[in-house]
């Protein structure tokens, strides 16, 4: 994972995944709650998601996050960040970086967030890190995208590999 020291005004971390901010995400926080038998400790758990192509020829996200009740977050607390990588064979991808600052604590009991956007499908920020000479991939042609819940901690967040599916 490659992190910046960038500002953002919907992630306020002091470090921060490389990328952009996703504007117009739709937060909604679900009435239910996820209890665990036993405390997990502090680190996130891997969030759920669903890329498909929309009618409309865009790439739509919709993210499930849990997020420890003792936390307090409000949806509104929630952003998206977006970067672009490449696997060792050099096939693009995309990754979704869903951003709070607050610490997460131990717990056994775990509140339930679903983001839903459309991805940029401009929202690429060149780095070093990345294989020169190789094209800005296109969203469209992407075979999967990786989810992230980012806490801040980067080095516990855990990330979820999801095929890009087309629409029915």
């Amino acid at each position: 994972m490659r992190t910046t020291k960038q500002q953002n005004p919907t992630c306020e971390q002091k470090v921060k995944p490389t990328g952009i901010a996703i504007n117009n995400v739709k937060v909604n926080r679900l009435e239910a709650q996820i209890d665990f038998p036993n405390p997990r400790h502090d680190k996130p758990l891997p969030p759920i998601s669903q890329a498909t192509i929309n009618k409309n020829n865009e790439l739509e996200i919709s993210i499930v996050v849990f997020i420890s009740q003792n936390t307090e977050i409000k949806g509104d607390e929630l952003g998206v960040i977006q970067d672009f990588s490449y696997t060792n064979d050099q096939i693009p991808f995309a990754n979704f970086y869903v951003c709070y600052d607050i610490a997460p604590e131990p717990c056994a009991t775990f509140n339930i967030f679903q983001l839903n956007f459309i991805a940029d499908p401009k929202g690429f920020v060149p780095n070093a890190t990345l294989p020169k000479g190789l094209p800005i991939p296109n969203l469209l042609e992407l075979p999967e995208i990786v989810t992230f819940l980012w806490d801040e901690d980067p080095v516990g967040s855990r990330g979820t590999v999801t095929t890009v599916q087309s629409g029915v």
